[in-house]
């Protein structure tokens, strides 16, 4: 093996170019790591999934306080704060289920149980829906909920970095742990870089990185492809359209008017597991078109939308749906930020403040704290408990591993 040299050593080292490294970046900056590495296999940043310019976010709404739910309310609230200049919309709509026993009170009660207020969610009827939505739709509403570019959040941030802080155009086969310090090696087997923290972030890929380092995740591959409809100002198209974004079996951004007075529609996504073709479907097209119809309960002709663009994106997932985040037990100064699905958005937010709070322990502490994650005095106070936080720790699949309970500061 050839020996690295002094400049191949830094105090960090992030592989992966998307919102998951963008979030860990802003950690590292927080801390004053400055003498970092980021490194992607692509000429530019946010290639991949993070390509993505309107990323819903809202918080997740299910039967009961479930660790999903409870994390959600949390990601949520740290996105806004984090990404507010990259925050678009004026609220989410999210639809009900079952629209014919659509029960206001009962979902308000539901909602009240599980952390909500008036302020944040809204159960309202499809008049009401009609009258503040633009469409005739009994759901949920989230004034403060919108769409973030993601994209744009990981250009600027990368256009701030130096060029000794970037190795774009670069592939990373494996990785290995050597005398307190991990090697980053190319396709040749050559030594890009060592650090004692190494940070996997770059989505899929990181099934395979940490397999070389004998760990092994259950991640697996879902293509999902956002449609782009447009249609003329005279279709009836345009007297059913949602003033606010709606999510439900699919989701919609509000439409925009062109310049010709025609409209531009984004409408998706969908969901094939296991997928991970590039290209555009054109029953992908027609899958997001039948669903936001379904949603609508329009009738309108379909002869008068089609499809002008996609996005495609192969989104990471774990077993159990959750982000995986966090140091890897056994492993110290390894670090692991993926399996973010669809929700991109919020658990970045939430994985940069909480590597933000465990790095500043770690170096307080002067030791790497690889069986424990701290989730920091504020976002503890805001309920991020021990078993939500064991939740997200990369322990839960490592074979063998005790999970060790977080220490979180009571004050």
């Amino acid at each position: 093996m050839n020996m690295p040299t002094l400049s191949q050593t830094h105090e960090a080292i992030v592989i992966g170019g998307g919102i998951a490294g963008a979030s860990i970046i802003k950690a590292l900056k927080n801390n004053h790591l400055n003498n970092f590495l980021v490194i992607d296999s692509e000429n530019l940043p946010a290639q991949g999934t993070s390509g993505h310019d309107g990323a819903l976010c809202h918080p997740y709404v299910g039967r009961g306080a479930s660790r999903l739910q409870r994390l959600s309310m949390i990601a949520f609230n740290e996105a806004k704060q984090i990404w507010a200049n990259y925050w678009s919309g004026k609220g989410v709509l999210h639809l009900a289920r079952n629209a014919e026993n659509h029960d206001k009170k009962l979902m308000s009660e539901r909602l009240l149980s599980q952390g909500f207020s008036f302020d944040n969610a809204q159960v309202i009827s499809s008049n009401e829906a009609k009258v503040l939505c633009g469409v005739s739709l009994a759901g949920t509403f989230f004034p403060e909920g919108g769409w973030v570019n993601l994209k744009q959040i990981c250009e600027d941030l990368f256009s701030e970095l130096t060029d000794q802080q970037t190795m774009m155009s670069c592939t990373v086969k494996k990785i290995a742990y050597r005398d307190k310090y991990w090697l980053v090696y190319d396709e040749e087997q050559k030594i890009i870089g060592v650090t004692p923290r190494l940070f996997l972030a770059n989505g899929l890929g990181v099934k395979s990185l940490a397999a070389s380092a004998n760990i092994d995740l259950p991640l697996k591959p879902v293509r999902g492809q956002l449609s782009t409809f447009g249609y003329k100002k005279g279709s009836p198209w345009a007297n059913c359209q949602p003033r606010v974004a709606l999510s439900g079996k699919a989701y919609c951004l509000p439409p925009i008017e062109m310049n010709d007075g025609s409209y531009q529609w984004m409408v998706g996504s969908s969901y094939d597991e296991h997928e991970e073709d590039l290209s555009v479907w054109d029953q992908s097209h027609q899958e997001n078109l039948s669903l936001i119809q379904e949603m609508l309960g329009t009738k309108c002709d379909l002869a008068e939308i089609e499809p002008v663009d996609a996005f495609v994106g192969i989104r990471c997932v774990a077993s159990d749906r959750l982000p995986i985040m966090g140091p890897v037990k056994g492993h110290p100064g390894l670090y692991i930020l993926t399996s973010l699905g669809s929700r991109g958005v919020m658990w970045s937010a939430l994985a940069h403040q909480m590597f933000t709070e465990h790095l500043a322990e770690e170096l307080r502490h002067s030791a790497f704290l690889d069986t424990r994650f701290f989730a920091g005095a504020r976002l503890a106070g805001l309920g991020l408990s021990e078993d939500l936080v064991s939740a997200l720790l990369p322990a839960r699949f490592l074979a063998g591993a005790s999970n060790s309970k977080p220490i979180l500061p009571s004050g």
